[in-house]
């Protein structure tokens, strides 16, 4: 890959992340985040838009008062009244007006002469900024649909009145790493051109899952500020979680983030935002460091970096290896060691046993066997004689079960005959609602065989598509 310079990644959770759908953090929690973002070596930091009401601009003043390495930017409109709410503290200022057609019709409609507006306002305000001191950031907001030529104008007369960086951002988020290049590309050779040090600014929305990759396309064609948020919070989709771009960086690059500690601040942002990070979320989910298929497992149990982009221990985080329908011998094996067990003293034909039994625990009762794991493991241990692991003296159930169209009739007949024979199924009630039409309730039978035989007689029963089992724990009173 081409040697590229370090860029600077500004986070903007603070201000981006704030206009996510039921998201709000308070002065402390806003506090803290600052912190943690200083800590793990992110450059700037967006701290809120006191533009929009008193509240929020005492908030951003008491924030511009902590002492940081990372650099505070405040977010505003490009108007002066703007400029005049932040605070002294605060090192950079970023204005934001926008260059396309759409935005300048739907925003200002008793403006005539929309255009003339925009080329004489964004100077203007910049020059009042700078004024006051501040480093100063034009946004030329929704820059992927404005009209080329224009917005090399706004761009224009933007470098002329001082800003010390243009931020092209992609505000729909429906670009591709083509117009992507083609107008960073652009840019960055109109800057080089004109003899400005100017920087040029990456800011992308995901609406089109493609958020990332623009970004790094971006600072491949002369963007030197990338902006991120912690777990993508933002508008709509969000923008590139900052975590996975230091990831980025320090895996391919060897650029130097304290991704453990960023780690920590996605999992603390997600408990106080209430926005849960999906398991499969890269870097962070809980899936991304686990193997498991069996062929992955077997060699990932002696090299992890053969099914890993890079290793787990970079962000503070460990490999490991799932059991369920996949499971191979490596990765029951895996799961007995977590557990303390010495599988030295095993034989292979114990690792077979758990792996077959697990898979088949999956094939009879659905996702519900991963509550029988740790009874299939027992049990199997228990035969070898080298441990003891005390058993749950019974088990309870519940089982979901479908029925053909036409085959209630026949399955009531089978229910009422079994009700009076078995009495470990207690109740089974006809439900609506749900993809099943039935739930059977096995109370203490003695063992998960015991459970397997009362499941397979509802799999074999009339009219019966399928079934799932649910293991039902301690009753709350």
């Amino acid at each position: 890959m081409q040697n590229l310079e370090k860029p600077f990644l500004l986070d903007t959770t603070l201000r981006e992340g704030l206009q996510t759908p039921g998201v709000y953090f308070t002065l402390e929690e806003r506090i803290t985040i600052i912190r943690e973002l200083d800590k793990s070596g992110i450059d700037l930091v967006e701290i809120g838009s006191p533009y929009t009401g008193e509240g929020e601009r005492k908030i951003v003043e008491e924030l511009s008062r902590l002492e940081t390495k990372t650099v505070k930017v405040a977010h505003c409109r490009a108007l002066e009244s703007d400029v005049d709410t932040v605070p002294d503290g605060v090192e950079w200022v970023a204005l934001y007006l926008s260059p396309a057609d759409r935005h300048l019709e739907a925003k200002f409609e008793k403006i005539v002469n929309k255009k003339e507006f925009v080329l004489t306002q964004v100077p203007k305000a910049i020059r009042y900024a700078k004024n006051r001191g501040y480093r100063v950031r034009y946004t030329a907001e929704d820059a992927f649909r404005a009209d080329p030529v224009f917005l090399k104008q706004v761009v224009e007369k933007a470098i002329e009145a001082g800003a010390d960086s243009i931020s092209l951002p992609d505000t729909s988020g429906g670009s591709s790493p083509t117009d992507v290049r083609r107008i960073y590309g652009e840019i960055s050779r109109f800057l080089r051109e004109t003899g400005s040090k100017s920087m040029i600014e990456a800011h992308f929305h995901n609406d089109m899952g493609m958020a990332l990759v623009n970004t790094l396309e971006a600072w491949m064609n002369g963007a030197k500020i990338l902006h991120g948020t912690v777990n993508s919070l933002g508008e709509r989709a969000g923008i590139p979680d900052i975590l996975v771009l230091a990831t980025w960086m320090k895996v391919r690059f060897g650029y130097e983030y304290d991704l453990a500690n960023l780690l920590r601040l996605s999992e603390y942002v997600s408990k106080i935002s209430g926005m849960e990070i999906p398991s499969n979320n890269p870097v962070s989910g809980r899936n991304v460091f686990t193997h498991t298929a069996g062929t992955h497992q077997k060699a990932a149990f002696k090299d992890p970096l053969t099914y890993q982009a890079f290793d787990a221990s970079i962000v503070g985080r460990e490999s490991g290896f799932a059991l369920g329908p996949m499971v191979g011998s490596e990765g029951v094996k895996a799961a007995l060691k977590k557990k303390g067990v010495k599988t030295e003293d095993l034989d292979e034909k114990t690792f077979e046993e758990i792996r077959d039994r697990i898979k088949a625990a999956y094939l009879l009762h659905g996702r519900g066997a991963s509550a029988l794991e740790n009874i299939i493991i027992a049990e199997a241990l228990n035969k070898t004689g080298l441990v003891e692991i005390t058993l749950p003296e019974s088990l309870s159930a519940q089982i979901l079960v479908d029925v053909e169209s036409m085959g209630d009739k026949d399955f009531e007949d089978f229910c009422r005959e079994l009700l009076s024979r078995d009495r470990s199924v207690t109740e089974i009630i006809e439900i609506w609602g749900s993809s099943f039409d039935y739930i059977v309730r096995v109370d203490e039978v003695s063992s998960l065989k015991e459970l397997d035989n009362v499941v397979n007689s509802f799999r074999r029963a009339k009219g019966v598509l399928r079934t799932e089992t649910l293991i039902t724990g301690k009753k709350i009173k």
